[in-house]
């Protein structure tokens, strides 16, 4: 590859989970620079409609969108990115700043090492992370317990307070006390409401970021993690949702999901099914004949007891 003579462009990643504002957020940052500036978004709509990239196309101006649908960019579309990035540079050798919308369910320690070696080969440059968060849920221990939130504030360098109109002064007391015990601080913490980012935000470079620490996150269920890969005769689709509504829920057997992911045979072909911040999300896949399972639960689950979970989905 040829490097370039140019300096190096600016890419952000604007995470956060299921909607707390992320396309918003972009959306006003891009209405003040999108006639300025030549900006490219990719945007990772979990679900296969694409209404993220339909809010953002309307924003007009230069904008270069390009969107990776049905799958998350830390699994499933990761090599979509990359995709992605190089469809980018080549359409528009001018773009002056590319931003990345991940799906509000990645998982960032699979995300962040791969963006930044995308950075590395491309010549861009990757600035501070940008999380947005809602202050109300932060005063949860359950959700802070869970996986995805856990990583999310781990590998943010801001974090974005969004919403704050419509939290309470002891809402907004908590949130502060809890990011002001995060270790090591964040580069910035902001609060904003309607999506509004600071713009100096973007300008900021990424420092040295320590390795996470942890010290957010409440462990007062034990988190397991388990997974296995199978031989396995189709179960039926509409089972194995069922199961997911149940477990979603109530748990299985005594454990309960913070993240589950399965590629399972079906009836109706081979579907991806998800269970990630208590919400069940299905989708197709190639064919396949081998069933693959990961989860992450608080509680131990035996895997005997999820083979005969599969087993009566097969009935």
């Amino acid at each position: 590859m040829t490097a370039r003579t140019h300096p190096a462009i600016p890419c952000h990643v604007i995470a956060g989970p299921l909607g707390v504002g992320k396309t918003t957020a972009i959306l006003d940052y891009l209405q003040s620079r999108a006639e300025t500036e030549n900006i490219a978004v990719i945007v990772n709509d979990f679900g296969q409609a694409g209404l993220d990239s339909e809010v953002l196309k309307a924003t007009g101006g230069r904008l270069e969108l390009r969107n990776i649908p049905g799958g998350c960019l830390c699994c499933s579309s990761i090599h979509d990115l990359k995709t992605a990035v190089e469809d980018l540079l080549a359409a528009r050798p001018d773009l002056t700043r590319i931003l990345i919308e991940p799906s509000g369910l990645v998982i960032m320690p699979d995300l962040v090492p791969y963006v930044k070696r995308l950075c590395e080969a491309f010549d861009l440059e990757l600035r501070p992370i940008i999380a947005l968060l809602n202050p109300k849920r932060t005063k949860e221990a359950h959700y802070q317990s869970l996986p995805f939130f856990g990583t999310l504030v781990d590998h943010a360098d801001i974090l974005v307070a969004n919403r704050v109109d419509q939290c309470s002064a002891s809402e907004m007391a908590h949130f502060r006390a809890w990011t002001a015990a995060l270790r090591p601080p964040k580069q910035r913490v902001v609060e904003t409401q309607f999506g509004r980012l600071p713009k100096e935000l973007f300008e900021l470079e990424r420092g040295a970021v320590p390795a996470p620490a942890n010290f957010h996150r409440p462990h007062s269920h034990e988190e397991c993690s388990g997974g296995m890969t199978l031989s396995l005769e189709p179960v039926r689709e509409a089972a194995m949702r069922a199961c997911l509504e149940e477990w979603a829920q109530s748990g299985l057997e005594g454990a309960f999901f913070a993240r589950f992911k399965a590629s399972l045979p079906t009836d109706q072909g081979q579907r991806l099914f998800e269970i990630a911040d208590g919400t069940i999300y299905v989708r197709p896949l190639p064919a396949s004949d081998t069933a693959k399972l990961d989860w992450i639960t608080r509680g131990r689950l035996p895997e005997a007891t999820v083979r005969a979970a599969l087993e009566r989905c097969r009935g």
